[in-house]
């Protein structure tokens, strides 16, 4: 892959290059394009492979960054890109480890990229991270706190005019966030202002951190909103027709959508289909995916299968989810 080769060949994993920047730090425009597409980089691997092992990498990375922030040699705009690199990199860390099960240390990086965003008046960078805060508030039983963070997403993103790309995540985060309330009312509004405005198209102006939503995404976050809210036999259609939908550059969502599914399909008593999601969902880890979040979801999916062991495939789908996720 790509984006993993370019990793290996930065300058700071070299020692003989950590030793020559010991005397002399001068940043220009070839370390800032660098840095630029090591935060890409990494956004794009964990959208295919999760988090778990990322975060150390990304951590080591922003602590490079603000290195060369407080011993660099640069111009005043070369810094001000620094920061905003330092930035990208701190809430792209949080979601790192919130993807890892990592849930203090993911607020803490959260907070800190939302700092980091206000001193310098970086509203795209607050609107990205309130849109994480709020997905992580849903999962950690956090929900009027998750409406709030996508609320106030929403302020900064009319600060600077954000595409309807934005608009459509931060709706479908708040939409999340009334499903785990159980407010199916506002649920189903915000649902439909996130497909309003994602119906409106891409854009040249989209920024990068939403090139996740694509439309088996969105599908998927609906198809939780609709589990959240008990309305599960909905949920099941929804996120199994999303787990269809998804490109191999989102292996993660589509690992993480199919847990998703073997979850509502045993709700709704849809045995065969739970335990095919599932076996979807192990494979996906079995070829490199490491989301702790999607392993919880399935040893959930185990958890709740116990009350139907007199079927066979039932028996045989517990046994194989606790050899793999134990």
């Amino acid at each position: 892959m790509r984006a993993q080769q370019r990793l290996c060949h930065l300058p700071w994993l070299n020692p003989s290059s950590a030793r020559a920047t010991s005397t002399e730090l001068r940043v220009g425009r070839e370390e800032i394009d660098l840095l630029h597409a090591t935060a890409t980089d990494l956004d794009a691997i964990d959208q295919r492979f999760g988090g778990d092992r990322l975060w150390r990498t990304a951590k080591m990375h922003l602590s490079w960054v603000h290195h060369v922030i407080d011993h660099g040699i640069y111009s005043e705009d070369i810094g001000q890109e620094l920061h905003g690199i330092a930035g990208q990199l701190t809430t792209s860390l949080g979601w790192f480890c919130y993807d890892a099960e990592q849930q203090t240390e993911a607020r803490v990086y959260f907070s800190e990229a939302l700092n980091t965003a206000m001193i310098s008046g970086d509203d795209p960078l607050a609107t990205r991270t309130l849109s994480n805060m709020a997905r992580q508030a849903v999962d950690i039983g956090k929900a009027r706190e998750a409406i709030r963070f996508a609320r106030t997403g929403e302020r900064h993103a009319s600060l600077w005019d954000a595409p309807p790309r934005v608009t459509a995540l931060l709706a479908i985060r708040m939409a999340q966030g009334y499903a785990k309330l159980g407010d199916e009312m506002n649920t189903s509004v915000a649902v439909k202002r996130a497909w309003r405005a994602f119906d409106q198209g891409a854009s040249d102006r989209d920024p990068e951190w939403t090139g996740f939503l694509n439309e088996a995404e969105l599908v998927c976050l609906e198809g939780m909103c609709r589990a959240d809210l008990g309305q599960h036999k909905r949920a099941v259609r929804l996120l199994d027709r999303s787990s269809g939908l998804q490109d191999i550059e989102h292996s993660r969502n589509r690992g993480m959508c199919l847990a998703r599914l073997a979850h509502a399909a045993v709700q709704d008593h849809d045995l065969d289909r739970t335990a095919n999601a599932a076996k979807e969902s192990l494979q996906l880890i079995e070829r490199g995916q490491s989301s702790t979040r999607t392993r919880r979801r399935l040893a959930l999916v185990r958890d709740s299968l116990h009350g139907h062991r007199g079927n066979a495939e039932v028996r045989d789908t517990i046994d194989l989810l606790t050899a793999h996720i134990a």
